[in-house]
């Protein structure tokens, strides 16, 4: 398997785990705070790298130390503000216009590559996001022309749109990472580092912890703190090293695309034509943004 190909089958697993977590997130993961919320989701995994650390100190450790800076930076973007500002949106505003904001993460993070790491986009770059973009707008309103020339933008939006450039700002900043550290340490120190500045501020502003009551409850729970954190951000970090942020960018699209498929398959939801279209539009973007590579 070439370089290139395993990056896009991690980005394409990251995204997969991501849409996933739509399905499973209807069980009811909505009670409690936002920053308990988050902590649930990332603490888990904190607790098993906290020994991982441990155990890999002699050989990591100096390393982390060093950068503990600039981990802390990358960090606060993708533990702790993204889940956070995430769950805030979906408390406080509507479904469709928290996946709107989301679907214009990858141009978010073409033009803030371009920008900061002066990452050269090209023509079949422009085409594959534009489509991307418009593939994941039909899925977004559902395929209704008079939905999107309706949308109205909401005060409650706010955390929606900070959520969205705070993923943007994590993909961009991967670059970042220490050359030093394997793709496991560095995401274990991400996660430790991120888990521990939610505790602190979950446990100054209180709030409702979550607490599995029932056992899909648990299940749900347990899925999202393995899936669509550990593995699947330790596939998409491994996926934008290799191929850039730019790049990667696109793939964001397969999430709500993921996250309809698998109400269809799972959910019993009713396969309609937006889904074929949208989903076509995705895939059609996807093919164009490989050849970049």
């Amino acid at each position: 398997m070439t370089h290139a190909l395993s990056a896009h089958l991690l980005l394409i697993f990251a995204c997969t785990a991501w849409g996933g977590s739509y399905a499973v997130g209807r069980f009811g993961l909505n009670d409690g705070s936002a920053l308990w919320l988050a902590l649930w989701r990332w603490g888990p995994g904190a607790l098993v790298f906290v020994v991982f650390l441990y155990l890999t100190r002699d050989t990591c450790g100096r390393h982390i130390r060093t950068n503990l800076t600039r981990l802390t930076f990358i960090s606060v973007f993708g533990v702790v503000i993204y889940p956070t500002t995430l769950f805030l949106a979906v408390a406080e505003t509507t479904a469709l216009n928290a996946a709107l904001y989301l679907s214009v993460t990858p141009v978010l993070i073409v033009l803030m590559s371009r920008l900061i790491w002066s990452e050269a986009m090209g023509g079949i770059g422009a085409l594959s996001v534009c489509i991307g973009l418009l593939g994941a707008l039909v899925l977004v309103f559902r395929g209704s022309f008079d939905a999107m020339l309706t949308f109205q933008f909401a005060t409650t939006d706010v955390w929606a749109i900070v959520s969205a450039f705070a993923w943007a700002g994590y993909c961009v900043s991967l670059p970042m990472k220490p050359k030093e550290l394997s793709e496991l340490s560095f995401l274990a120190a991400l996660i430790v580092i991120g888990s521990a500045i939610l505790l602190m501020l979950a446990v100054v502003w209180g709030g409702t912890i979550p607490m599995p009551d029932t056992a899909i409850t648990a299940t749900s729970m347990a899925y999202f703190a393995i899936f669509p954190s550990i593995l699947a951000f330790l596939a998409w970090n491994q996926g934008t090293t290799r191929v850039g942020p730019s790049v990667a960018a696109p793939y964001n699209n397969l999430v709500p695309f993921v996250g309809g498929a698998m109400g269809v398959l799972l959910l019993e939801e009713a396969l309609e034509s937006y889904h074929i279209l949208g989903g076509g539009l995705v895939a059609l973007s996807l093919v164009l943004n490989a050849r970049r590579s």
